[in-house]
């Protein structure tokens, strides 16, 4: 069953779209709509959906935050909808101009992003009344991008907040690189989160930074045990908080918690080099 439902944040539109085989989405994915400016696309799986919902309206500039099947699966279709330009960080434009392989969990939730031909932002996006700017937040991707507007106070984040407290990591996500991108982001000055799975339209830069403290402290405790004498799996089942095996299982190994504890080990070994 689709799940699809438009929620009114003041002047911003978010659509909430997802996969709910009892009710609720498995996984949200929202994009969001600032006049003529569309934030990421959705799913592939939703494109009737989401076509019909941004149907009627103006669309001038779509940007993503990353090449992630759930943010990019719609731009192709949604480019050539509105006849109007997609922008991406350079990473990304390469990853959907060639292709990417997604894993079958990915396939079932979200499905493949059609491959087209993406730009490169400009220093600034701006519509009527809004100005945007494009900062590069790697570690939760390459390309991974999230756009401020200073103004209002507004920081559309794509994946780089979620939750606080996260349990899981990807197997190509870098907790050296999320720690820098959240610094270099909680130095801003913003209060709305437009996060694409968990919008907070309160107290966005106390959670970014809240956020940031947990990866740091996190890291630390890794470093610590390792310094100690522990070996990788001692250290997961030290720290470890809930059982992570259910995600691992249904992503066939691509999330789970051990991978945290890795890329903190990985980032002493490049320390140590």
């Amino acid at each position: 069953m689709i799940y699809a439902k438009q929620h009114d944040f003041g002047p911003v539109k978010g659509f909430e779209v997802g996969i709910a085989p009892l009710g609720t989405p498995i996984k949200s994915v929202y994009l969001y709509q600032i006049g003529s400016i569309l934030i990421d696309t959705g799913p592939h799986h939703l494109r009737t959906k989401v076509s019909a919902m941004l149907g009627g309206t103006r669309i001038t500039s779509i940007l993503l935050t990353h090449h992630h099947e759930d943010h990019s699966g719609n731009a192709a279709l949604l480019k050539k909808q509105f006849s109007t330009s997609a922008y991406l960080h350079p990473y990304g434009i390469s990853k959907l101009y060639k292709g990417f392989n997604i894993l079958p969990y990915q396939h079932i939730l979200f499905g493949k992003a059609p491959l087209f031909l993406a730009e490169i932002f400009p220093a600034a996006i701006e519509n009527e009344n809004l100005t945007l700017t494009a900062l590069h937040t790697p570690g939760h991707s390459k390309d991974h991008t999230v756009f401020h507007a200073k103004k209002e106070g507004w920081l559309f984040s794509g994946d780089l907040y979620v939750g606080e407290k996260i349990q899981f990591f990807r197997i190509d996500e870098d907790i050296t690189q999320q720690i820098e991108s959240l610094r270099k982001i909680a130095a801003l000055d913003f209060d709305k989160l437009f996060c694409s799975h968990r919008p907070c339209m309160e107290d966005g830069r106390t959670r970014i930074q809240r956020k940031l403290d947990y990866l740091i402290r996190f890291n630390q405790q890794v470093l610590e045990l390792h310094n100690k004498g522990m070996d990788e799996k001692e250290i997961i089942c030290r720290l470890r908080i809930k059982n992570d095996l259910p995600v691992k299982l249904f992503t066939m190994g691509n999330a789970c918690f051990a991978h945290m504890i890795r890329s903190s080990l990985n980032s002493l070994q490049s320390i140590t080099k």
